[in-house]
């Protein structure tokens, strides 16, 4: 049994190759797909496939927006991706109202899910366009038609981390 093992580890190393992880090319014919289902979620190509948010309807200067990491809940990684989508011009016109009633500039606004992911003692990192470490960042999320402040773990430069207990809408004012 030793040999077998012996001769079977030994084969596995001669004849073993290397593999690598490439890049994610979508084949030509599936663009008009790709195009369709960005359109159906109202983002942009580039936005819809980089899980971003870039461009809304009346905002001028907006940050883009996206999820910067997986997910970490309890202290410990997990591989569940918080989704951004963007949100309708009241939300906007609503989150502008609160930058200004705290006396700052609306980075973003956007809606956050993580579907099927426990989010006991969660954070998220969003990459969050022109932040700086060292900036002041707040962040609120939309709790019954209040602002509510959020935690907010850390900032670095082209990232924001927060605390994420609850999916909705939330406003990333500097």
């Amino acid at each position: 049994m030793k040999k077998f093992l012996a001769l079977s580890f030994a084969l596995a190393l001669t004849f073993s190759t290397n593999v690598c992880a490439a890049e994610i090319v979508v084949p030509a014919k599936d663009f008009s797909r790709l195009d369709t289902l960005a359109a159906c979620a109202e983002k942009s190509l580039p936005e819809y496939t980089s899980n971003a948010v870039s461009v809304m309807d009346g905002v001028n200067e907006l940050a883009t927006v996206a999820s910067g990491s997986d997910i970490v809940t309890e202290g410990k990684a997990t591989n569940g991706t918080c989704i951004v989508d963007k949100v309708g011009v009241g939300t906007i016109r609503y989150a502008q109202k609160k930058a200004a009633e705290v006396g700052g500039n609306m980075l973003t606004v956007v809606k956050l899910t993580a579907p099927g992911v426990n989010l006991v003692d969660a954070q998220v990192e969003l990459a969050v366009e022109g932040v700086k470490a060292g900036d002041a960042v707040s962040v609120y999320k939309s709790v019954k038609g209040e602002w509510v402040a959020v935690d907010v773990v850390a900032v670095a430069d082209e990232s924001v981390t927060i605390k994420f207990d609850t999916q909705g809408i939330y406003t990333l004012i500097k």
